[in-house]
């Protein structure tokens, strides 16, 4: 089976810009025939992330050329980006405040179809042993 498989690197071409935009991604990934790529998000130490609509495009390039995602989300529930007050303090219950949790579950329209694999740990995320 691993021998099948066989890195490859993309070269980003905004060198100044940590996160790769969507068409960027989209001319990388099928413009070499790729069958599967492994992300971080958020990326490990960096904690540079793909959010919002550049996931909900990374989930779709994915689903229109059937590319497999193997989404690695050991730490989306560690988002801290703002000043944000506890639902218990008065602050709001939703995703306006922190912390908040970035996934790619959220675009994903049918889980028998959508070519995307979810890795993540109770380990990180709720702390058990």
């Amino acid at each position: 089976l691993f021998q099948r498989i066989t890195p490859s690197v993309y070269l980003h071409r905004d060198v100044n810009e940590a996160l790769m935009p969507p068409d960027e991604f989209e001319f990388q990934t099928v413009g070499r025939g790729i069958g599967a790529v492994l992300l971080s998000n958020p990326a490990n130490p960096t904690g540079q992330s793909i959010e919002g609509d550049n996931l909900k495009e990374y989930v779709r390039i994915a689903r229109d050329h059937n590319v497999a995602i193997i989404m690695d989300e050991f730490y989306s529930h560690y988002y801290y980006d703002g000043d944000g007050v506890a639902p218990a303090d008065g602050g709001a219950d939703d995703d306006s405040n922190w912390p908040k949790s970035v996934s790619s579950a959220a675009y994903i329209d049918d889980v028998n179809k959508d070519p995307i694999l979810i890795v993540n740990g109770l380990t990180k995320n709720w702390r058990c042993p």
